[in-house]
């Protein structure tokens, strides 16, 4: 049995690996044959060239790690206030229905609507500070988490629900001993769609204005063409939601180490 799972885990191990190796091999090659004008699609070479100058020069007179840090401090605030909130408002909605008929209308009426549309609203209500990204994030975030924790919590069982109630657990009991695990899958499958998208957010919330962070260098370096730049800080931000990705599906494995064991 031990041998299988090692083999399995050898095989995830290596397509894992191989998988952006042959879209980094094929991206070489047709650069490489002059297939795409490299205004289009520049190379791996030139890409990284540019990736390194931005490390040793920064861009548009910042440092690089001033615009990673800006972007990752409008990220954090926004996920972690819209989690909080969207987990907990979510939770009530699953199990109160008083709350669910309060929040439904206006939570399915903004939740089709893309960010970019909401972009000139928030420039009138919130300006173009560091408030109007950080809600547009925030606001994207939140409902996500509503949704999934809603989901989460109306999963629980009516038979597990009933033993705790016969067991005399009292209304919070059942809410943390019951509820709650069962909630968590989906919570934390939340929590990964909602990076994701905060961090596709965030491009659109650095349109608000201002010289900081990776949405400002994508599209300043855009603006003029500079293609090396734009993949460069593409790269990064594929680099952040991966990481972050793994970090939270590692958190995932160990708070909710029950999933399918059952």
């Amino acid at each position: 049995m031990n041998s299988t799972a090692n083999k399995a885990r050898r095989q995830y191990v290596a397509l894992a690996i191989l998988s952006p190796l042959a879209i980094f091999l094929l991206w070489a090659l047709v650069t490489s044959q002059g297939a795409v004008p490299p205004t289009i699609l520049p190379s791996p070479a030139a890409v990284a060239m540019s990736f390194l100058d931005m490390i040793q020069r920064g861009y548009s007179g910042i440092g690089i790690w001033t615009h990673i840090s800006a972007s990752l401090w409008r990220v954090g605030i926004a996920f972690v206030a819209g989690s909080v909130l969207g987990i907990t408002f979510g939770l009530l909605r699953g199990r109160v229905p008083a709350i669910d008929a309060l929040f439904i209308v206006p939570s399915e009426l903004v939740r089709p609507i893309p960010p970019l549309g909401l972009i000139p609203l928030f420039i009138l209500w919130f300006g173009i500070g560091e408030l109007s990204k950080i809600l547009l994030i925030f606001l994207s975030v939140f409902l996500i988490m509503m949704v999934n924790a809603q989901a989460g919590s109306r999963s629980c069982a009516l038979d597990a629900l009933r033993a705790a109630q016969s067991m005399g657990a009292g209304r919070w009991q059942t809410f943390r001993f019951v509820v709650l695990p069962s909630a968590f899958p989906q919570i934390m499958t939340g929590l990964r769609i909602s990076m994701g998208t905060a961090l596709t957010i965030l491009v659109a919330s650095e349109l608000l204005g201002g010289d900081r962070g990776l949405g400002f260098v994508i599209l300043d370096a855009s603006s003029f063409f500079r293609t090396t730049y734009v993949f460069a800080g593409i790269i990064l931000i594929g680099l952040i939601g991966l990481i972050s990705d793994r970090g939270i599906a590692y958190l995932a494995r160990r708070i909710v180490h029950w999933e399918g064991k059952s």
